[in-house]
């Protein structure tokens, strides 16, 4: 059962703190924390750990038995070999637990502790991240998400940043808004995620040719799914900088202005499609609106479309219906804000099944026991369902609420 892999989790978790507080060798961890600038507090707030060289961690947690070792191998903790042999995924690192969006912890990252004299590379990877398992979808979750929900009540912007370090460094400058991508480029659950909890996001990468690809990325990824007031922008670094070194180097109030001043969607949009051509003449401007058109196709929310439409055909210096025409969408007009209600729709006398599954959860919020995985309801594309998903988890996490 999944309740049994979370105990399970929470046990490795455990075990990696006191590690860290007791291990002969955790003295090079802690060092290697200090060198990064980080307090004890901000270990504590984001649980860091430590593993310890060798296979410790099936007798370190309880009742290591071979139903427990299967548990461990499936949720990544451990490897097993051709031979039958298991090993633990996680040797001589700092640890970072992954939490889900009820503080339990699902996976973690592990990063190389550099020892003088040692070459890092005939160690493995400088980080490793737990696979996919039966409790953890990078394409889902994001790091520091939890810990962000713990510290601001009403987030007004969210940072998405590339690593572990570069979230907690810049928590520990005060700039505790911060979240990461594991490994991975930002999906469209991320987006969706991200939106649900405030309509400002940032998408903060190194200036180098990886960073702006990983922009990329996430702009084709958040495109479609931008609706309403949400806003999307982008910061690059200067090449060499990441966000860690950065807010050390220029302190919370410089790194801050600089994310007030993030390059906007369009900007980046038309700026990037623009790479390549050079030239500003006929072929120029048809070859940006055929790069343009795939991705303007896409969008979902009809309003911004037509306002990125119009920008292409004044950059272009084309008529707005022919460059609607070219792409193949439909000029958005404004409707009448208030319209007689259609008295012959029953789509608008019945509520959706979501909105009548909300008002059930307010009058009894007990009904959330009932539902064991709340995430799964997220697959639904229905409006709202972000919110019934929240209000799931929001009361499964505090069971005493009731209906005030």
């Amino acid at each position: 059962a999944k309740t049994n892999l979370y105990d399970l989790m929470g046990q490795c978790d455990r075990y990696y703190r006191q590690q860290l507080r007791q291990h002969p060798k955790a003295q090079i961890a802690i060092d290697y924390l200090k060198e990064r600038g980080l307090s004890g507090e901000i270990a504590a707030r984001y649980n860091l750990g430590y593993a310890p060289p060798g296979n410790n961690l099936e007798q370190a947690v309880s009742g290591s038995t071979q139903g427990q070792t299967e548990q461990l191998i499936s949720t990544g903790m451990l490897i097993r070999k051709d031979n039958g042999e298991t090993y633990d995924r996680f040797r001589h690192r700092v640890m970072f637990p992954i939490r889900d969006s009820r503080g339990r912890v699902i996976a973690f990252g592990g990063r190389i502790i550099p020892e003088e004299g040692q070459d890092m590379d005939a160690k493995g990877p400088k980080y490793l991240n737990s696979p996919e398992t039966p409790l953890f979808h990078k394409g889902r979750e994001l790091y520091g998400l939890y810990e962000v929900r713990q510290a601001i009540r009403h987030i007004q912007r969210l940072l998405v940043v590339e690593g572990y370090m570069d979230v907690i460094a810049l928590a520990q400058q005060g700039i505790d808004y911060a979240v990461a991508s594991l490994g991975t480029a930002c999906t469209v659950e991320h987006v969706q995620k991200l939106f649900r909890l405030c309509n400002n996001v940032v998408f903060c990468f190194d200036g180098d040719r990886a960073g702006h690809e990983a922009a990329w990325r996430a702009l084709e990824n958040t495109l479609p799914a931008l609706q309403g007031t949400q806003q999307i922008r982008f910061l690059f670094l200067p090449d060499g900088e990441d966000p860690d070194s950065m807010v050390r180097k220029i302190g919370k109030q410089a790194f801050e202005e600089k994310i007030d001043q993030a390059m906007s969607l369009s900007q980046y949009f038309f700026e990037h499609l623009r790479e390549g051509i050079g030239r500003h003449d006929l072929e120029a401007h048809r070859t940006l609106i055929e790069k343009a058109k795939p991705y303007l196709q896409e969008m979902s929310d009809k309003s911004y479309q037509s306002l990125l439409v119009k920008e292409l055909a004044s950059y272009t210096k084309k008529d707005e219906r022919e460059v609607f025409g070219l792409i193949g969408v439909t000029q958005n007009v404004q409707k009448q804000r208030f319209s007689a209600p259609n008295t012959h729709s029953s789509t608008a006398l019945t509520p959706s099944l979501v909105r009548s599954a909300l008002r059930c959860l307010l009058h009894s919020p007990a009904l959330a026991e009932t539902i064991e995985e709340p995430k799964t309801l997220s697959q639904i594309d229905q409006p709202g369902v972000g919110l019934l998903v929240d209000l799931l988890e929001n009361i499964k996490s505090n069971p005493t609420l009731n209906t005030a």
